[in-house]
């Protein structure tokens, strides 16, 4: 490793501890006013945002204030809902005052547990009491998309963000349920409302990182988002790992090797981080160490294609071509309309002189693709070595005109090798 690498390596595995470092000193200036109960509800809430539950937990259930003490349970109540702990969130739930919000509380933590039925019983309760405050509302819209009833989803979000057009919750909603359907203008809209709403909450910037990068592809827009939200929540293994496909994206791969480390350490199962560790290994050309990275991805998901891409990369940067092989048809078969793939199964092959099936591939890709340039440019050079002039001519040509980068002057070179008289075949 090169110098250079070192030192950016070793500056990007101190990034984690620097901004939790970062994030402390913002909450020391919240601590000297805790003594007072709105000075204690005000940190616990940016303790939980924080990531910090078990703290704010125990710093909201401290406030006594008879005033304040409503607030203060139905805030320690969000601790639990947001850490995901059921019973915990129920038991916090119960010591909230009877009344709407603690039904709605309830209803949250039933949502919590996946038991939609559950929560529309206490939802319907707390109807019954007041239809249009704005918690009821937006908890209605978490239940009815956890049901699939996007319709009535997106009506109970617009009412939540009407009632509460300072919180980001309800656009965070209305973000998920345009992109589920697929509306992605409208989509990006919604996200960038909730980070309008609340330029400090960290589940909006990372929503909206995510979008960025999964949707649009732009993980230069996704960076600056996803930094934001793992400084205000260090401890955020969903955030590292956004962060880490992120500089993956951007060539920033000892960094990317630091926030999936990160981001394991705190959730050795973590959906994505395996695979993107893997891949910010193949970046930094960590052929032998990538290797072990995208087998446990595939252990923990068999169904991730990409990890069994990021496999066969290893494999023939290793010069295991055979095994490489087999871990590509793993990645089609479990993504078989991605042309990508399909495209370096094809490479794969012809490099191994077994044209026929590269041929196979390449023409799959080229029925769903049939302007797919680089597709069109190993079709030709495989007629070419089959002796079949005329495909081959054909192939080359509408690569020129085709979609994606080729190497245009290798490709005019080869049709003017075409255009040569063909020699005789020694007998």
């Amino acid at each position: 490793m090169t110098p250079m690498k070192t030192c950016l390596l070793v500056a990007a595995l101190t990034l984690v501890p620097a901004v939790a470092a970062a994030q402390e000193s913002s909450l020391a200036a919240l601590r000297p006013g805790a003594s007072t109960p709105s000075g204690a509800i005000a940190l616990g809430r940016a303790l939980r945002r924080a990531g910090r539950f078990e703290e704010a937990a125990r710093v909201l259930n401290g406030v006594r204030d008879p005033s304040l003490r409503a607030e203060a349970r139905w805030e320690a109540a969000r601790v639990r809902i947001d850490q995901g702990a059921y019973r915990p969130a129920q038991a916090a739930c119960n010591a909230i005052p009877a009344g709407q919000r603690r039904r709605v509380c309830l209803a949250r933590a039933y949502l919590v547990w996946q038991r939609v039925a559950l929560a529309e019983r206490e939802l319907n309760a707390a109807r019954s009491m007041s239809a249009g405050d704005g918690e009821l509302q937006l908890a209605t819209g978490d239940a009815r998309r956890m049901a699939a009833d996007l319709g009535a989803a997106e009506s109970a979000y617009r009412e939540a963000a009407q009632a509460m057009p300072d919180r980001p919750e309800p656009q965070l909603g209305l973000g998920a349920l345009a992109e589920v359907a697929q509306r992605l203008d409208e989509s990006e809209a919604a996200y960038r409302r909730a980070v309008a709403a609340d330029p400090t909450d960290p589940q909006s910037a990372l929503a909206l990182g995510q979008f960025m990068l999964r949707r649009r592809g732009n993980a230069a827009a996704a960076l600056p988002l996803l930094q934001r939200a793992t400084a205000d929540r260090p401890q955020w293994p969903e955030a590292l790992t956004a962060l880490g496909q992120a500089l993956v994206a951007t060539g920033e791969g000892a960094g990317a090797r630091a926030a999936f480390e990160s981001a394991l350490r705190i959730s050795p199962t973590q959906t994505g981080a395996q695979a993107g560790l893997g891949r910010a290994l193949l970046a930094l050309q960590l052929w032998a160490e990538a290797e072990a990275p995208f087998r446990r991805a595939i252990a923990q998901v068999g169904t991730d294609a990409s990890a069994y891409a990021g496999l066969a990369e290893v494999l023939e940067h290793t010069q295991r071509e055979p095994e490489a092989m087999q871990a590509w048809d793993g990645a089609i078969d479990r993504a078989p309309g991605d042309t990508a793939i399909r495209l370096r199964a094809a490479q794969l092959a012809h490099r191994t002189q077994q044209n026929a099936l590269a041929r196979a591939y390449v023409d799959r890709v080229l029925t769903d693709a049939p302007r797919h340039a680089p597709a069109l440019v190993l079709r030709g050079i495989i007629a070419t070595e089959e002796g079949d002039r005329n495909a081959a001519r054909a192939a080359l040509t509408a690569a020129l005109s085709g979609e994606g980068a080729i190497d245009r002057a290798a490709v005019e070179q080869r049709l003017r090798e075409l255009d040569q008289p063909s020699r005789p075949r020694r007998r």
